[in-house]
């Protein structure tokens, strides 16, 4: 969906020769008129079935075979990745099927007016439904000697913390009340500093992220079924907003949540605890 510059929205793909392997991801984007060119970043995942990880594209349109297609390139959202598999590009190729989107997301409402139609279907603000993002299990492991830090006591909660707006950006389902979160400065390292709550509980105070992980070995509380981190901004680094890659072990199982907090905004990351 086009708003004057301003493009979002969310795409669904898959691997040809595998198409069980597939994802959809939210975007944002804007078209470069000097290089006509559509330039999209997805920013978190909606679904995916394993493996897959945001992108930023470069997309023109072609004609194929009387089809108008979205054809480029696509390279790995997060620096880190990027060198650690060796910054390789995918060749992308996207087609219209629908005149209009099959689900709104709450974060698609600024792509248009309070108030829009969208083939002939009034969209209201009120109307759109917010998402909750779940990510499914990686089944690539990236191993990473990191420095190791072992939580033991936690003071409350800061009055800072709850005069911001919580926002919860990812929710998944573990089985294990064990987890380790490794957390990682997403994309270019900027100076980007946080602190780590645990169910309203400080766990790490004023961290600076970076390329290597701030390790957190974690005892999820067996007395309750949800579990909430939240990443509180310190600062928003050189390049705002303070963004982290959490990458989250629970047992056998390995997830790659994406967060994005600002000055006015935390992220929440949820956890379901359902033992087997």
């Amino acid at each position: 969906m086009q708003n004057g510059d301003k493009i979002c929205g969310y795409s669904w793909d898959y691997v040809k020769a595998e198409k069980q392997s597939y994802c959809k991801a939210y975007f944002t984007g804007h078209y470069d008129k000097e290089k006509g060119k559509w330039v999209l970043q997805s920013s978190s995942f909606i679904e995916n079935s394993g493996g897959h990880m945001l992108m930023r594209m470069s997309l023109g349109n072609h004609n194929s075979a009387g089809e108008d297609i979205l054809e480029g390139v696509s390279v790995l959202k997060s620096i880190l990745l990027t060198m650690l598999t060796g910054g390789a590009n995918d060749d992308v190729y996207l087609k219209k099927t629908s005149g209009k989107p099959q689900q709104i997301l709450e974060r698609m409402k600024d792509c248009f007016p309070k108030e829009k139609k969208i083939n002939d279907t009034l969209v209201k603000k009120d109307t759109i439904a917010k998402p909750i993002t779940v990510i499914k299990p990686v089944d690539t492991i990236v191993t990473i000697t990191p420095p190791l830090i072992v939580i033991k006591d936690s003071i409350t909660i800061p009055k800072e913390l709850v005069k911001r707006k919580n926002t919860e950006q990812s929710h998944i389902e573990v089985n294990v009340k064990s987890i380790t979160l490794n957390v990682y400065d997403n994309a270019i390292v900027d100076g980007d500093t946080i602190s780590v709550f645990y169910n309203g509980k400080l766990l790490l105070s004023h961290q600076r992220l970076s390329e290597k992980p701030i390790v957190i070995n974690l005892e999820l509380d067996e007395k309750q079924t949800r579990h909430e981190i939240i990443l509180f901004a310190e600062n928003l680094g050189s390049i705002p907003p303070n963004t982290a890659l959490i990458v989250i072990y629970a047992g056998d199982k390995r997830y790659e949540l994406f967060s994005s907090a600002s000055l006015e905004e935390n992220a929440v990351l949820v956890f379901d605890y359902k033992p087997k």
